[in-house]
């Protein structure tokens, strides 16, 4: 059974947001936690201040920590790893690294001696995910309500992703550059970790060009599910999508990972959809033997059809701050910059919009009006 608990929460006051957690893991059917190691892991895209919307709200987080004492957890941990991780990160422009001090639980660091896994669903590929995975009972996703410019939309399965300390997720756009290359490869993270809850906070949410530089937008939802697949269905339905298009949600039921929604015992999300929501324009679907088996004979050519399909980044000079994370961030090393200005080289760019993930300034746009 997936069922999927959708539940009103308009502010994040802290007792509000106490108490719809509480209902949301109870009607969600939160497993017994008595005596568990668990790990929380949020959405911390970058240590942005919370209301920019990019990071699961500090408040959900705490209200998750409170619950999960109260409902005797041996131990919380939390923790998560950014594209761009400076070593020893702790996330304080967000406010979640002082809830962590506060609320007495253990932030850990990804980045420290990770263990490697053979992903599932990718012909073999090797990715070192957090150490820490085998020292917990469970997995807890605690996704942020957001588009996202490449996958349409970023749950509690994508959130996961995470799991990979800093640099080695950017690699994987050149290795999986379809969107169902990549949608494999995050259903596949997920079966190792096996998340046992999901909680998303869609109280804040993120349309538009998202997932860090879009625009923030009031929902008033929280949505919990022991299943994670059918927790992105939810919120994809909510978003104005056909859930079954959504490559990730897509790739999770014919996995296995998950199902659809047999049953909403709060709200539905089909009363919920956003007609009016601010969605990444859907692209044309690649066949399953093109996209998940013929680009491991002919990678040359499923590159190029990438490039043919979508639009490379544009780099807006007076919004730039110079920061270069987007020549940091780049897996194929197409950014250079020259005079003060990021200079692109279309040839060599796979479309993967980590550059635009990173921004600070909003400085990137894709598939957007570009302003005269």
């Amino acid at each position: 059974m997936s069922s999927v608990a959708i539940v009103r929460c308009e502010q994040y006051e802290q007792a509000l947001v106490d108490q719809a957690v509480a209902v949301a893991c109870k009607i969600g059917e939160m497993p017994d936690v008595r005596d568990k190691r668990i790990l929380l892991k949020p959405n911390i895209l970058s240590d942005a201040k919370e209301e920019r919307g990019i990071t699961t709200h500090s408040a959900v987080l705490r209200a998750m920590i409170r619950h999960l004492k109260s409902q005797g957890a041996k131990e919380v941990l939390v923790g998560d790893s950014p594209g761009l991780q400076k070593p020893n990160f702790q996330p304080k422009a967000s406010g979640i690294y002082q809830v962590c001090e506060e609320e007495g639980v253990q932030w850990i660091d990804f980045t420290k001696q990770p263990k490697t896994y053979t992903i599932p669903y990718t012909r073999g590929k090797k990715l070192p995910l957090a150490a820490v995975l085998s020292q917990v009972d469970m997995v807890f996703s605690l996704p942020k309500f957001k588009t996202h410019q490449l996958m349409y939309a970023t749950g509690a399965v994508k959130n996961l992703f995470g799991l990979v300390p800093n640099l080695y997720k950017s690699p994987c756009h050149v290795q999986f550059p379809s969107r169902e290359q990549f949608a494999a490869l995050m259903v596949g993270i997920a079966s190792i970790v096996k998340p046992v809850f999901s909680l998303m906070d869609g109280i804040i949410a993120m349309e538009g060009p998202g997932p860090a530089n879009g625009i923030s937008r009031h929902l008033g939802l929280l949505i919990a599910s022991r299943d994670p697949v059918a927790l992105d269905y939810a919120q994809a339905q909510i978003m104005g999508y056909d859930p079954l298009l959504v490559p990730i949600v897509a790739e999770g039921i014919r996995r296995g990972l998950g199902d659809k929604p047999t049953s909403y015992p709060a709200l539905s999300a089909e009363k919920l959809v956003q007609s009016d929501y601010i969605r990444i324009e859907m692209q044309k679907r690649t066949s399953f033997i093109h996209s998940l088996i013929v680009p491991f004979v002919f990678s040359h050519y499923i590159r190029w059809k990438v490039k043919k399909e979508r639009k490379a980044p544009v780099f807006l000079v007076d919004s730039c701050i110079g920061c270069r994370k987007c020549i940091d961030i780049c897996p194929a090393g197409a950014l250079t910059m020259v005079d003060k200005r990021i200079i692109i080289d279309p040839k060599a760019c796979i479309r993967c919009y980590c550059c635009h993930e990173v921004c600070p300034a909003s400085a990137i746009l894709v598939d957007e009006v570009i302003p005269s």
